[in-house]
């Protein structure tokens, strides 16, 4: 009889075992497939057995996250938080995310916070602490946190793609551009990237550009060197909503571009309406040992264009110098020189 007890005693345990391994499994299914739905309802079912059961509760929390379900995220969530005896780590980074998601930045940042402070250390809770920094203008420490998610191993195109975002945020649209165009050569399939340097072009073709003929005279020269401060104007241009959504990965934030005031000179090689074809040529123009950029701008309703240009100077005579300087290397080649405000 002894020998029997201990035997139905091992298939308990052994059966035991076996839900467990089913239960992971199900929920491994569901969480690479994506299939949010399935796990709100299976954890859901965990709940209902047991309302004390927190550790579900957190995982429900997380699923109604995923899904899109704020309301329901921040009840579970808040449960867990306020009745639970030892709340998470975890369950503070749920939270902080469930406030960022209905906009109150400065709130989560608080439980990011206390997240890490409780031991947290996960590139993901850095990314989202980098995305509130941003949000609530704090350029500086975003850039700080995103760099520790890279760090931490997070992917490097989503962490230069945030980085690019605080760049326009700030007004720096170039810094943008020079961070996403590299991401662009490499995958042009990417559609956060392509969004992201195309609002990065627009807002930086926001000052009128004007284009001045290469003068060969002199005294021409320095005439126009003389009266290029009258001859240049400028448009304001309208600014439009930057959604985080759609390009931050996050939130919806609305920001007042800074006007440039500083005034360059370049060589323009050609001027094309695809980045394929400017790379195109730009990679035919790379023997010529001239260095090449490509500067994206946006013509309104002829779309964004993209600029071929050699060098930056300050004044039109400098440009003017640089080309007879390499004269020989150009001569082959149609250019004017582009000023930029």
């Amino acid at each position: 009889m002894k020998h029997l007890i201990v035997f139905l005693g091992l298939i308990l345990v052994g059966c035991s075992s076996t839900q467990n391994i089913t239960d992971e499994q199900t929920v491994q299914q569901l969480t690479i497939s994506k299939n949010y739905v399935g796990l709100v309802d299976f954890y859901k079912q965990q709940v209902v057995e047991d309302r004390n059961d927190w550790r579900a509760q957190q995982h429900l929390a997380e699923a109604y996250l995923k899904n899109g379900d704020l309301e329901s995220a921040d009840f579970y969530i808040q449960r867990v938080i306020d009745l639970s005896k030892k709340p998470t780590a975890s369950a503070y980074f749920i939270k902080g995310q469930v406030l960022a998601r209905n906009l109150n930045f400065t709130s989560s940042l608080v439980q990011y916070h206390k997240a890490i402070d409780m031991g947290l250390d996960s590139g993901d809770v850095y990314m989202q602490q980098g995305i509130s920094l941003a949000q609530t203008k704090q350029f500086s420490k975003a850039i700080d946190s995103f760099n520790q998610a890279r760090l931490r191993g997070y992917d490097d195109v989503a962490i230069k793609n945030n980085i690019a975002m605080v760049r326009i945020y700030e007004g720096d649209f170039q810094g943008a551009v020079d961070i996403l165009l590299p991401l662009y050569e490499q995958d042009s399939s990417n559609e956060l990237v392509n969004s992201n340097l195309k609002l990065s072009a627009m807002k930086l073709d926001e000052a009128q550009q004007e284009v001045y003929p290469v003068v060969d005279d002199p005294i021409k020269v320095e005439t126009f060197d003389n009266q290029e401060n009258v001859s240049l104007k400028t448009e304001e241009v309208e600014v439009t909503e930057i959604s985080a959504e759609e390009f931050f990965a996050s939130q919806s934030v609305l920001k007042e571009s800074k006007r440039s005031t500083k005034r360059t000179y370049h060589l323009q090689l050609g001027s094309y309406d695809n980045m394929a074809e400017a790379l195109e040529k730009r990679n035919e123009l790379l023997s010529t040992n001239l260095p090449i950029t490509i500067l994206p701008s946006d013509l309104g309703e002829s779309g964004t264009w993209y600029r071929l240009l050699s060098g930056e100077f300050k004044n039109y005579r400098q440009a003017k110098n640089f080309a007879n300087q390499n004269q020989d290397t150009l001569k082959d080649h149609s250019y004017f020189i582009q000023v930029i405000r």
